[in-house]
């Protein structure tokens, strides 16, 4: 006579343990997406919206193949210590020279300009121009604010064509943070005077119209 084999069953208490585990793991996903989508990972800013140009009227305009550019803004940055946060999002032509670069500036009692730029082909620098060195040398005879900092290449900078967003942050211990597109780069120590503004570059090869497409500042109250 034969038995037929006996089929081991899994017990019911392991089967509700993968279920209410796989519950958790969809509730954990659902709620890290929802807070995504509200911004709970968005850099932080340092306030609410204290003034904002669509247009830059103010700005660089065109420039002739080799020519820089220097221009100041109209609002001011707050005195320290009170935080701020200074966003500019401008596009260089899609057949720019690979020279072409635009940034962000701001001065330093004394009349030094520290300044924050990119360049068509996808680096960032941080330098410090003297006063005798604004508008009169290139910028790459301006000292950068650390040696790795000179022209540093960065994949999420976009290429010509596309906007690209810098962004300048003063944190908790006064350091101000550069971020391009939402990515954190360097932060150094800036004895920001107040005044700020936009600085454009175009390459050897031809003239350059940077599309500047909107400047704003936020600030704490």
């Amino acid at each position: 006579m034969t038995t037929e084999p006996h089929e081991e069953q899994v017990p019911r208490w392991v089967w509700r343990a993968v279920l209410a585990a796989a519950g958790a793991v969809t509730a954990v996903t659902l709620a890290a997406a929802l807070l995504i989508a509200g911004g709970a990972t968005d850099p932080p800013v340092a306030g609410p919206l204290v003034w904002a140009d669509e247009a830059l009227g103010w700005a660089v305009g065109v420039l002739a193949a080799g020519r820089d550019a220097w221009a100041a803004a109209p609002a001011l940055l707050p005195a320290p210590p009170a935080g701020f946060t200074l966003t500019v999002r401008a596009r260089l032509p899609a057949d720019a020279d690979p020279l072409a670069a635009w940034g962000v500036w701001l001065a330093e009692p004394g009349g030094s300009r520290v300044v924050y730029a990119i360049n068509a082909a996808g680096y960032w620098t941080i330098r410090r121009c003297l006063p005798e060195h604004v508008a009169a040398v290139a910028l790459e005879d301006c000292p950068a604010l650390r040696s790795e900092w000179r022209w540093l290449f960065h994949p999420r900078l976009r290429p010509p064509g596309d906007a690209n967003t810098i962004t300048l942050h003063r944190e908790a211990d006064g350091a101000i943070r550069l971020r391009v597109n939402g990515e954190r780069l360097g932060a150094t120590l800036v004895d920001v005077e107040g005044t700020w503004g936009v600085w454009a570059r175009a390459g050897d090869g031809e003239s350059l119209r940077v599309a500047w497409e909107r400047a704003e500042v936020r600030a704490a109250g």
